[in-house]
């Protein structure tokens, strides 16, 4: 093995904290479908704080349809703008600064309940997709550059490891007692 292609604490750092864009990418896809009927009470619970009235059952699907919907809708413009970023900044520094789009779009869905705000979770929602979009494009190709040829194939599977990963932690989290009721669910 030649000195070029050994495994470095510096190349697994490298790896593992791009990675760590695809690990959100899973969570995000995954996170939304077991607490629905949760977030579906918020909805309802925050409707009726503003309206007085029970929310109407086509309003509460069409709200929870675009909940689930945005985050595509948000990571096929993301998946399209990759070109864009890494042309004009490059790898590195796209995915750093996509980095941004994770925090903003943590705290509108993070304080969304604080603020009786569904609008929140769903700009959240489309802001995190963006930046799945995003990352699902530099994520590969970062570990495909930093990556030794001799390690490149069996490092280019991190990036879905860290995606079916993200969607594992997502469906234990929202589990009954998890962190996610913790959090969020179960504090009504």
């Amino acid at each position: 093995m030649e000195s070029g292609s050994k495994m470095t604490a510096r190349l697994m750092l490298a790896v593992g904290g791009a990675v760590l864009g695809s690990l959100q990418f899973g969570y995000n896809t995954g996170v939304i479908n077991a607490p629905q009927k949760v977030i579906e009470d918020f909805y309802n619970r925050t409707w009726l704080y503003r309206y007085e009235e029970p929310i109407s059952p086509a309003t509460l699907t069409t709200l929870w349809s675009l909940s689930v919907a945005i985050f595509s809708v948000g990571g096929m413009i993301g998946s399209f703008s990759v070109g864009l970023f890494v042309n004009r900044f490059g790898r590195r520094n796209s995915m750093l600064m996509s980095n941004i789009l994770a925090f903003l779009a943590a705290v509108l869905m993070g304080f969304s309940k604080m603020a009786l705000s569904f609008e929140m979770l769903i700009l959240g929602r489309f802001i995190i997709g963006l930046y799945s979009g995003l990352t699902t494009g530099f994520v590969p190709m970062y570990v495909g550059e930093v990556s030794p040829t001799a390690l490149r194939g069996a490092l280019g599977t991190f990036h879905q490891l860290g995606i079916v990963l993200g969607i594992l932690i997502a469906q234990v989290s929202a589990l009954r007692g998890g962190l996610s009721a913790a959090l969020f669910l179960d504090s009504q």
